[in-house]
């Protein structure tokens, strides 16, 4: 099973400060990942708090990660590398 801290860095090497679209999309793929195996857990025994906890970053993580997908351009802290340009005055 995955564990907290590849979920950690997950995030913190795809979807950190500075992102791009390919990286928040390979983030998303490996949330899937993490997301189905806490859940075949999830349905096969009972929650530890640990599991609890894990399962909770993972939601977290991919709400995270679809918002910044969705975004459109540039604001505040982070900021996505692929809408530079598009953030530009004309």
């Amino acid at each position: 099973m995955h564990d907290r801290n590849s979920l950690l860095t997950t995030m913190d090497q795809e979807v950190g400060i500075v992102r791009t679209n390919q990286r928040l999309e390979r983030a998303s793929r490996r949330l899937e990942l993490f997301h189905d195996e806490i859940d075949m857990l999830w349905r096969e025994c009972i929650p530890s708090r640990e599991l609890i906890e894990l399962r909770n970053l993972s939601l977290i993580g991919t709400l995270v990660v679809e918002d910044a997908l969705l975004q459109t351009s540039n604001s505040g802290l982070h900021f996505n590398l692929d809408l530079i340009e598009d953030d530009m005055p004309q």
